[in-house]
């Protein structure tokens, strides 16, 4: 079999005012498995390429009323992993390199040359995509890396204090369920019961003395307590992966009135996933047993949160959460029996 063949096949999209050489260029490359798209106005192709994903675009350079560097231009504005080959039809009408390096073209044929050379450049295409998915694999790795050492830490504390890690979970679990009663973006969701999940990491610099105490704080030993959001942030801090809920852990002690910490902040200053998740964290430490506290009923859990409504806790959400709650009690009942 000839070599080029074993390469895996791409869906390339081609853009020329010039309809007999884009037939030629379908018979041709088609013979190699690939699929292709052809488009003769620039706008429809652009349109097409906002909707679906391709592998290769080949876009000739001398067009009208478009010239292919203005299209290669506003495809990069939404696609910067497409592999671009711009084409032209004589060497004095090579596209300069700047051009080439600014627009993050890959690769250049001149339609005079062997049409054997474009289909090299496709195949050098194909092995640049496959290159960068093997990348972007190991970055996804690299990030389970750190989530999984983010866990290890959060499995730290819990070794220490089974409430916390208990806890976490369950957090995590209502502060979806919220998240989704809400009708929050899936992306929000998610930040949620991560967010949920990772809220008091920052415990792991709390000292035993105080984290495992049975009696009540201190004002001091309280005053420890309360850096643990910041210490949390701080630890997350370290990969960007977490930028997205680090405000909600920095931030969900927070209380409307301005009376919460680390920087007692009030009112639409608190991000509105944090708000979301001060009520869950609130609620499970309500309804979970303590060493110092037996654990409360859902009713008793509901009945102090509606009255911190509109000082510590945000009025409309409050609301929202109420409702989500009973209309969900099989389910929260569920959670709260995890342990």
């Amino acid at each position: 079999m000839d070599e080029t063949k074993k390469n895996t096949n791409a869906k390339i999209l081609i853009i020329d005012d010039d309809v007999n050489l884009m037939d030629m260029l379908s018979i041709i490359l088609s013979k190699y498995g690939h699929t292709v798209y052809p488009f003769t106005e620039p706008v429809s192709a652009i349109e097409a390429m906002k909707s679906e994903k391709y592998d290769i675009l080949l876009v000739n350079y001398l067009m009208s009323p478009v010239q292919g560097d203005r299209i290669v231009k506003l495809v990069r504005e939404f696609d910067k992993e497409i592999y671009i080959i711009l084409m032209s039809m004589h060497k004095d009408l090579t596209p300069s390199i700047e051009i080439m390096q600014n627009l993050d073209i890959q690769a250049y044929f001149e339609k005079n040359s062997h049409f054997e050379q474009l289909v090299l450049l496709i195949q050098s295409g194909i092995k640049y995509i496959e290159q960068l998915n093997r990348i972007k694999s190991m970055g996804l790795r690299l990030e389970q890396y750190v989530i999984d050492f983010a866990k290890v830490l959060l499995n730290t504390v819990g070794a220490k204090d089974h409430y916390t890690e208990g806890h976490s979970i369950r957090v995590s679990k209502y502060a979806k369920l919220f998240g989704e009663s809400l009708n929050l973006p899936e992306e929000d969701v998610e930040l949620l019961k991560n967010a949920g999940y990772f809220h008091d990491i920052g415990k792991i610099g709390i000292p035993d003395s105080i984290l495992l105490k049975t009696t009540v704080l201190t004002n001091e030993e309280y005053e420890v307590i309360k850096s643990h959001p910041v210490t949390g942030a701080n630890i997350l801090s370290v990969s960007q992966m977490f930028n997205d809920i680090i405000p909600i852990i920095l931030y969900h002690h927070e209380r409307i009135d301005g009376k919460g910490y680390p920087e007692k902040l009030n009112g639409n200053e608190i991000p509105y996933l944090a708000k979301i998740l001060a009520l869950c964290d609130c609620f499970d430490a309500i309804t979970a047993k303590r060493p110092y506290k037996e654990k409360s009923s859902i009713e008793y859990a509901l009945n102090e949160i509606n009255r911190n409504r509109g000082t510590q806790f945000d009025t409309n959400l409050t609301d929202n959460f109420i409702k989500t709650i009973n209309d969900n009690i099989d389910i929260v009942q569920e959670i709260i029996n995890i342990t």
